[in-house]
């Protein structure tokens, strides 16, 4: 004896010819709700990547800003710390050329190291790795400090 479904009226025959029918209409019904459910989604989603954009570029553009303006202040009290520099040398005595030449110098090994350190830090910027990776490459790196520390190698 076959058990009764609760989702199905009783009205129904006993024939399978009907219920297969009803089953295949019920399962294009789930699958068109579904395609509309997944368009909605795909709409929405659409909808939040183009707001998730204006907000991202919104918020590049104030971190512009403010890099822009730590960089102006940054440069006024570099400026007025060599004028106050100069200034007070030249209080004390020492002929401005010798001040001037000071800060001159003082000025070159602060660039000096500023270069250096954004060098060193380029050297690190690289995607080489998740590059091969991605696409399977099995090409060693140019330099051979970079494999020393690769996880291969710390297993052996």
């Amino acid at each position: 004896m076959p058990v009764p479904n609760p989702d199905q009226s009783n009205a129904q025959s006993d024939d399978p010819l009907t219920q297969h029918t009803d089953l295949i209409k019920e399962i294009f019904g789930a699958a068109t709700d579904a395609g509309k459910r997944y368009q909605r989604q795909l709409t929405l989603a659409r909808t939040l990547a183009g707001r998730e954009w204006k907000l991202s570029a919104r918020a590049l553009l104030l971190v512009l800003v403010g890099i822009l303006s730590i960089s102006a202040v940054g440069a006024t009290l570099w400026v007025t710390l060599n004028a106050m520099l100069a200034t007070g040398l030249i209080q004390l005595g020492l002929h401005w050329m010798w001040v001037g030449s000071g800060i001159i110098l003082l000025n070159s090994l602060v660039l000096w190291g500023l270069v250096a350190t954004i060098r060193a830090l380029l050297k690190h910027i690289s995607l080489s790795r998740t590059w091969n990776a991605l696409t399977l490459s099995t090409q060693l790196p140019a330099d051979n400090s970079t494999s020393a520390q690769s996880p291969d190698n710390a297993q052996n």
